[in-house]
């Protein structure tokens, strides 16, 4: 006795005694299998079923799909198709020579005898099938809203939604704008700021006439001066007590809650700043006039004494004064008039700030002194960041 179950296909002859149900019968009720003879019982060996595919094309025709498919999955289907055309025969043996599974020839055949053509040569995964707006018409609506995207004008995607909606006379989600916006490559940016009064014109000018401008201040030089030349830039920021905010990163579940102060409490930074060689001085300072000026160049001529110094300025009063004592190794250009993205030195005061200043509260103006020395300090550390700041192109002359 062997408690196994053997499952055969059956055929029962028609003299037989025992009926087919009586025999499942008598085959489930028994816990063990017990052998018997029946001489009228013949098991047959299972029959596979032969995979053949209806003719929607010829031979000749599934054989130029096979060479013309644009992708492997769409070839490796036609192969299938094929083999039930030419060769029909169990799917098992169609799957070996396809280098497929069963149940994809079963898949396949099933699909091109009731679909014909269009079950193999479907559209495929993803894509944009359900777009209000074709690409090409996506561009041309995007088109009326490029004027006020230049000019910093579009600072949420109410304009752009209200627009859309209309345009398509349905009412849509936030993300399809979004997304709109990703597919033609626009982002949100922080605009670079500008004097409203400035000149770009004049400042390009400004940025081909300095070499010339240069080579003036070094006719002053003396004679018997060989020091080497240095250009650099001066400018000066100021820090205060009265509160900024800005983006933070924080965890998803979170908002900081940052405190946001009104005291107008301020002290002035001075920087001169070489580019070339990615150095700095500055000084903290508690006013911006002549005598603070005078006391930062005199400070800029001993830390570069061995350099004849062209230096960049805006032109504040206190630059251009004729009161102003300028040491005998500098030289001021005064740089186009209301311009302060011509002076590489903002960058250093946006780095501080961002780095520093923004959702922090200060105590006394002690703490804002410290902070800033904190950040002129650093900054005057790492000279290849200081250097990729701060060398604009318009100052890189060779002597």
């Amino acid at each position: 006795m062997y408690e196994v179950i053997i499952f055969c296909q059956l055929k029962i002859d028609e003299s037989n005694q025992f009926g087919l149900h009586h025999l499942y019968q008598f085959a489930f009720r028994s816990v063990t299998l017990v052998k018997f003879l029946v001489a009228s019982l013949d098991c047959e060996q299972i029959v596979s079923r032969v995979t053949r595919g209806l003719p929607h094309l010829s031979v000749e025709e599934v054989q130029h799909k096979i060479k013309t498919a644009t992708s492997f999955r769409r070839q490796q289907k036609w192969l299938i198709v094929y083999n039930a055309l030419v060769d029909p025969r169990p799917a098992e043996e169609i799957a070996l020579h396809t280098g497929t599974s069963k149940r994809t020839v079963h898949q396949v055949i099933s699909d091109y005898n009731r679909q014909g053509v269009e079950a193999i040569e479907t559209i495929g995964k993803g894509g944009r099938r359900r777009g209000y707006l074709s690409l090409a018409e996506e561009r041309n609506f995007l088109s009326q809203f490029m004027d006020s995207a230049t000019q910093g004008l579009i600072t949420t995607i109410a304009k752009v939604k209200r627009a859309y909606e209309s345009k398509i006379e349905k009412t849509v989600h936030n993300s399809s704008i979004y997304r709109l916006l990703k597919r033609h490559r626009w982002r949100k940016v922080m605009p670079r700021s500008h004097h409203p009064e400035s000149n770009f014109e004049q400042q390009e000018e400004f940025k081909q006439q300095f070499p010339n401008l240069v080579n003036e201040a070094l006719k002053t030089k003396a004679p018997q001066d060989n020091r080497p030349v240095l250009i650099m830039a001066q400018d000066e920021g100021r820090f205060g007590r009265l509160g900024q905010v800005l983006k933070a990163w924080c965890p998803a579940d979170h908002r900081p809650l940052v405190p946001k102060q009104g005291i107008r409490d301020y002290v002035y930074a001075y920087a001169a700043i070489a580019p070339e060689l990615g150095k700095m001085t500055s000084l903290v300072l508690p006013y911006a006039n002549t005598e603070m000026m005078e006391l930062f160049l005199k400070e800029v001529s001993q830390d570069f004494a061995d350099y004849f110094i062209i230096m960049q300025v805006d032109q504040a009063s206190w630059h251009i004064s004729d009161k102003l004592k300028v040491p005998e190794n500098i030289r001021l250009i005064p740089q186009t008039s209301r311009s302060p993205e011509l002076n590489q030195v903002e960058h250093l005061w946006e780095a501080i700030r961002e780095n520093y200043f923004y959702n922090e509260v200060f105590d006394s103006l002690e703490k804002v002194i410290d902070t800033l020395c904190d950040g002129l300090n650093y900054f005057n550390s790492v000279p290849e960041k200081l250097k990729s700041m701060t060398y604009f192109p318009h100052l890189r002359i060779t002597f």
